[in-house]
């Protein structure tokens, strides 16, 4: 087995030249690969950071991943803090976008033009009224979502440092 952690966004295609050696027995071995990561949702979207196990395959690269148990526990833990970071970088440029997103949405409804839309339909008011108060539940959420992540990733890198120390290395 091999683990393979990828650097950039990527897809199945991209993947898979990165991966092969040609593309001829491809799709067994990407069945394979599949197969090894039910964690993975969409093999055509994945992250930078996504953690990959491969298969032993004689169609795979030499250079494709890092055998299970070679290198030492201080690369590992660079490269899962590496992808911990880029996961919450990702979520924190996707709460600032939606906080952006309402932001405008709730400028435009301050003009005149909507005042007088909103003031003269009492159930567009009940429904923005609604959307408000959601986005509010949904923003919370978040924050205690990005509070659990960022403890998460701190335990993470903790538990690596206690089995570098338990190691010796």
């Amino acid at each position: 087995m091999r683990i393979f952690i990828t650097k950039t966004d990527t897809d199945l295609k991209s993947l898979s030249a990165t991966l092969l050696k040609s593309s001829s027995a491809a799709s067994g071995t990407l069945d394979r690969v599949k197969a090894l990561n039910p964690q993975v949702e969409d093999f055509q979207r994945l992250a930078a950071g996504t953690v990959l196990i491969l298969p032993d395959a004689p169609d795979l690269k030499v250079s494709a991943g890092s055998p299970v148990g070679s290198g030492d526990l201080a690369g590992l833990a660079s490269e899962v803090g590496a992808g911990l970071r880029a996961v919450g970088a990702r979520t924190a440029s996707r709460f600032e976008t939606l906080a952006s997103d309402h932001s405008a949405v709730k400028d435009a409804i301050k003009s005149a033009a909507a005042k007088r839309l909103v003031e003269s339909d009492p159930t567009l008011a009940k429904r923005l009224k609604a959307v408000d108060a959601q986005f509010k539940v949904d923003q919370k959420a978040a924050a205690e979502t990005k509070a659990q992540f960022d403890e998460v990733q701190k335990l993470a890198l903790a538990e690596f440092e206690r089995l570098q120390k338990l190691l010796g290395q």
